[in-house]
């Protein structure tokens, strides 16, 4: 389904942030900084901007391929459960695919096209708990309505997540093997206990999701 030319936003918000301590709402530019750094590690090139922050509690990132947006979605969502200064600390995220007009001085948030617009409007339908934390918007009815339920499935999974199963999640997008995982584990831990709690995230479901997307926007 991909034409030449078109990108992929993500924008986001946090939840509850309002309702944090200001030391944690504080920690939120240097977390998607430290997030947009880990993704591009792992998928180098895809990302030419560092991720935006704006409006103290709103973020957006950039990808040049369409097809790496639901594995960045799942892995920055991931970095921010395991990783983030409260145990609630988590985001919603509004997918959108298109053109890119311009993005001035390598400022995300300053950027305009068809992928900034369709990403932005879609995250302002999801005020509603009942429309998801994870949404799609692309110009295609059938075909947007289709990934729009796969992509807001995803969410619904991750949305149960606690930080040692997103920690988890993280070591399986990096491609490593739950014995890699639990050897670079912060503490002792067995396999076994990985492989638990990649269960409890409904590991193989969503990456089943990201395969679907990835060979649908190819």
């Amino acid at each position: 389904m991909r034409t030449a030319g078109q990108y992929a936003v993500i924008t986001g918000d946090f939840t509850g942030f309002s309702a944090m301590a200001a030391r944690v709402r504080q920690s939120m530019p240097g977390l998607m900084d430290k997030a947009g750094r880990a993704f591009c590690r792992m998928m180098p090139g895809v990302m030419p901007y560092p991720i935006s922050v704006y409006r103290g509690d709103s973020w957006q990132a950039l990808f040049s391929d369409p097809c790496c947006a639901l594995r960045a979605a799942v892995f920055i969502r991931a970095y921010i459960r395991a990783f983030g200064d409260h145990p609630d600390f988590d985001t919603r995220m509004a997918i959108g695919i298109g053109e890119v007009d311009y993005v001035p001085e390598k400022q995300v948030t300053a950027g305009d096209g068809t992928a900034f617009r369709r990403s932005g409007k879609m995250l302002e339908k999801m005020g509603a708990p009942k429309a998801g934390d994870l949404r799609y918007a692309f110009d295609n009815a059938p075909f947007e309505a289709v990934i729009d339920a796969l992509v807001r499935a995803t969410g619904a999974l991750m949305a149960t997540w606690r930080p040692l199963q997103a920690r988890a999640v993280i070591g399986r997008l990096e491609g490593l093997k739950v014995a890699e995982i639990a050897a670079r584990w912060p503490g002792p831990v067995s396999p076994q206990a990985v492989s638990r709690h990649l269960k409890k995230a409904r590991w193989n479901a969503i990456s089943h999701a990201i395969v679907v997307f990835e060979q649908t926007h190819k």
